[in-house]
């Protein structure tokens, strides 16, 4: 959802000044009430219009601690990190990831190489 433009939020704030009420302003320019009274509300206490950030949430694991885990700990895992961290392995892997890190996946195993192996010497 887009923020209405300041621009818009001022000429409401001022209509309302010039003695006109919320409603006919909310009739005027097309807008609900809720959302004149709000811009209303937070002119008179906060003496502006503009839209407030949205900062989002903030990260459950701090980056700083989980680095100093994994330069410690070479031999960690996401269930290890899950637990220390008290997070779900979904995110664990999700900050791995914006750290750098990447799966690695396991070397297959030695019957399967044997195999391998036995094959491209018999074609030969």
């Amino acid at each position: 959802m887009q923020a209405y433009s300041i621009d818009l939020r001022k000429k409401v704030i001022s209509f309302i000044e010039e003695g006109n009420s919320q409603l006919l302003a909310t009739k005027l320019f097309k807008l609900n009430k809720a959302t004149v009274n709000r811009w209303w509300l937070r002119y008179k206490t906060e003496d502006h219009v503009n839209p407030r950030k949205n900062l989002g949430s903030k990260p459950r694991i701090d980056s700083l601690l989980l680095k100093d885990y994994l330069d410690n700990n070479a031999d960690f895992n996401l269930s290890d990190i899950s637990k220390l961290f008290n997070v779900s392995k979904v995110s664990a892997y999700k900050h791995l990831k914006k750290l750098g890190y990447s799966y690695k996946k396991k070397p297959s195993p030695m019957w399967k190489q044997i195999k391998k192996n036995e094959i491209s010497t018999k074609k030969q």
